[in-house]
């Protein structure tokens, strides 16, 4: 009996120490999105980037979670928003009402409304196709190889609000470009809840971009002193190697809270090696997917659990 509940024991326990994400769990493609919505999703619920391609260019949609427009909307305080309202609105079938009190407004109001971060592109088009995409999910790494040779290696590390990008056999003239929302300009989409409205319909001033020498910093006004400000660093390790960091911080006018501005994250993270930060991150994904596992016979549902998984780790804390 002993020895039995000691087998049981340590086949448990060699079970759990295995329960981590197989490379069949990992999202594979034979080329990069070309949309950002099919893009490879890397984040850490605070900060998150979209790797995809947009032209001839490697893009990565960069954003943060706390960046919303947060000004009133006028119409949205009123006695019939309740649950025993919109009841009764639809025992007399008379539905329209709600709809003019609770969808109207977000059609003529730009705002409250989450806005975008912005992007970093890299400049591919010398370096033939793509051969390989891939998540990493066990280790929250997103990996790229060109037909030239170029490996990209980029990961939002797990605890801090910094993403890491590692260029391998890349030319000498390599240099990131920060793209800024579009925030000024005509307005030419109003009032569409789901597709999007014009940015240039918040009333923006368009916000400023600075590059100093291996360094580029944006940084946007918003709504009633609200800012966020977008830096990214990069140095080059040897002759084809290249790693660079990004990051995001915000700011509320009204909370004495003062965020470590992103020039600071970023001017601590290049201090150290990529190597050192990618250490930390995948220690935190190891201890993560180490909390629970699922073996089922369909592997594809298999597989879309661990998905499900990554996804709560990387977007949904």
């Amino acid at each position: 009996m002993t020895r039995s509940l000691t087998a049981l024991i340590l086949s448990v326990s060699l079970y759990s120490l295995s329960a981590q994400p197989a490379s069949k769990h990992d999202m594979h493609f034979e080329k990069l999105a070309t949309k950002w919505d099919e893009a490879i999703p890397l984040g850490n619920g605070m900060i998150g980037a979209l790797v995809w391609q947009k032209g001839e260019r490697l893009h990565f949609s960069l954003d943060r979670a706390d960046l919303w427009d947060q000004r009133p909307m006028k119409g949205l305080h009123r006695d019939e928003f309740s649950y025993q309202w919109v009841y009764e609105q639809v025992q007399k079938k008379d539905y329209q009402i709600v709809q003019q009190y609770f969808d109207e407004p977000y059609d003529r109001e730009p705002a409250p409304s989450k806005i975008p971060g912005g992007a970093l592109e890299f400049d591919t088009k010398n370096w033939g196709d793509v051969l390989s995409a891939d998540l990493h999910i066990n280790k929250a790494l997103c990996e790229v190889k060109w037909a030239n040779g170029t490996i990209l290696k980029t990961f939002v590390h797990a605890t801090k609000p910094v993403g890491w990008f590692r260029f391998e056999n890349v030319a000498a003239e390599f240099s990131p470009h920060l793209i800024a929302p579009k925030y000024q300009g005509e307005i030419k989409v109003s009032g569409d809840p789901v597709g999007g409205d014009d940015l240039s319909r918040l009333g923006y001033t368009q916000g400023t971009i600075e590059q100093r020498d291996n360094s580029i910093t944006y940084i946007q006004q918003g709504w009633a002193g609200f800012s966020y400000t977008i830096n990214v660093r990069w140095k080059r390790i040897d002759k084809t190697t290249v790693e660079g960091v990004w990051s995001i911080s915000s700011q509320q006018a009204q909370k004495k809270k003062i965020n470590k501005p992103a020039t600071q994250v970023t001017l601590d993270a290049i201090s150290h090696a990529y190597a050192v930060d990618h250490t930390t991150h995948i220690a935190w994904w190891k201890n993560f997917w180490s909390r629970s596992n699922i073996q089922v016979p369909d592997s594809i549902i298999e597989k879309q659990w661990y998905l499900e998984q990554y996804k709560f780790g990387s977007a949904s804390r």
